[in-house]
């Protein structure tokens, strides 16, 4: 029976701690998962020091020196108060245990011998207490573990003459060193978790769908609107054409919401499209540039300079599409034309013209632009199916970059289908009869 809180309103029951475990069970897994998949997709993946100017960085600057006034403010006092000392000595204490390797018995009984709290506090009661002394040692013994680029770090604590600046550069130090050791173990661990990644990946993932059956409704959502779109265009449907047009959607960022078998690799799907998106445009630029000019533009190396002038504009603006600074974009072709035009100096009404031949492009609809995409579109979509054939007409000048953008992407498609495989198998059957669609094997 449902209690009653006396105002004749049941109560809404809290979660139980069962329930709690679970979830921070579930979230675990997903963390333990997101890694082991950033450790294979990122070669030099490596965890970074929280950055001062976030809002994480202020609130840990403010708290620790609250703290730190504490300290200070406990040494100088008549008899001084070492209780947040032994706190930090402590501390210092197992972070070294834990940066000593397990073949170097020697250091860590040296460390727990000089480091013994007990002892510490009965020097302090006996006024014998060296904290000078003891840093001294803390700083040898780091120095004998850091990495060669934390040397001047390390040696530059023994600098500092206040005991809260000791503790704090200490501190400082051993965060850096910490972080070394953790990239350290990641390079350490990624060859064999490359070499069982997929079983890996497919195992935890697992668990997280046995322990949330919901798991993979989003992922069923975006399989179900894709069958509605090839319907809708008459395409045969098939369990891999239907995964096929599935990942293509992802390059016209057609998804929302994102599904669960992509989540991990949404922000690498976008910026694929993003580049495929400039290298499109620069391929559209080109051709408009050429024919609607003349013969002054017909040379590659003219269309070299404008890729370069479009890739760089883009990855300096940090834009979803090229079209988002058409006219800092338009401007720039303009001077790069008139550049390569020295037989004589462009009128006003031809500078209009290549301003308008341009910013034509920023139409979504733009003809030229949309016939391009649609030739890239294929080709990812046939090499995504082991069709390997030459670059679309109308990328001569853009192939190593289309090029460069398809492998990224397949690579993206065939890691995804390597992993989630299992799970597409066994709801797409299940989505075609839904949709009454029947099925065709292949």
């Amino acid at each position: 029976m449902d209690e009653d809180d006396g105002s004749g309103k049941e109560l809404v029951p809290v979660n139980t701690s069962e329930e709690m475990t679970s979830a921070n069970t579930q979230l675990e897994e997903q963390m333990r998962l997101q890694m082991a998949h950033e450790l294979v997709m990122n070669e030099g993946l490596e965890l970074n020091m929280p950055q001062s100017d976030t809002l994480y960085g202020h609130v840990k600057q403010i708290v620790h020196r609250a703290f730190w006034d504490s300290v200070r403010e406990g040494l100088r006092g008549t008899p001084p108060d070492f209780e947040h000392s032994i706190r930090l000595l402590a501390e210092i204490k197992g972070i070294l245990l834990e940066l000593i390797p397990a073949g170097a018995p020697n250091a860590s009984k040296k460390v727990e011998e000089v480091l013994d709290m007990d002892l510490i506090k009965q020097q302090i009661e006996q006024e014998a207490f060296n904290l000078r002394g003891v840093v001294e040692f803390i700083v040898s013994i780091m120095a004998g573990l850091c990495a060669p680029a934390r040397d001047s770090t390390v040696s530059a604590i023994l600098t500092h003459e206040d005991p809260v600046d000791l503790f704090k550069h200490v501190f400082e130090a051993l965060d850096l060193m910490r972080l070394d050791f953790v990239n350290y173990q990641l390079r350490t661990i990624r060859p064999a978790l490359l070499a069982n990644s997929v079983q890996y990946e497919q195992g935890k993932f697992r668990a997280i769908l046995e322990s949330n059956p919901a798991a993979l409704d989003k992922t069923k959502l975006w399989l179900q609107s894709t069958v509605v779109k090839m319907r809708g265009a008459n395409a045969n449907i098939t369990p891999s054409t239907l995964l096929s047009a599935a990942y293509l959607r992802l390059l016209d960022c057609d998804v929302d919401p994102v599904p669960e078998t992509i989540h991990m690799d949404h922000t690498r799907f976008v910026l694929v499209s993003r580049e495929l998106g400039a290298v499109v445009f620069s391929a559209a630029t080109i051709l408009i540039l050429q024919s609607g000019v003349g013969p002054a533009l017909q040379h590659d190396s003219f269309a070299n300079k404008v890729r370069v002038v479009i890739y760089q504009l883009c990855a300096d603006e940090l834009i979803e599409h090229p079209r988002d600074i058409m006219a800092n974009i338009s401007e720039k072709l303009l001077d790069l034309v008139k550049e390569t035009v020295t037989q004589r100096q462009l009128s006003d009404q031809e500078c209009d013209k290549v301003r308008a031949m341009v910013s034509a492009l920023a139409v979504p609809t733009n003809s030229v632009y949309c016939l391009l995409w649609a030739r890239a579109r294929q080709y990812f979509s046939n090499l995504s199916g082991g069709v390997v054939g030459d670059c679309p007409a109308g990328f001569s000048v853009c192939s190593t970059d289309l090029q460069g953008v398809a492998s990224k992407f397949t690579h993206l498609v065939s890691y995804n289908r390597g992993v989630f495989g299992p799970f597409y198998a066994d709801i797409i059957p299940e989505i075609l009869a839904s949709s009454q669609q029947p099925m065709i094997e292949g």
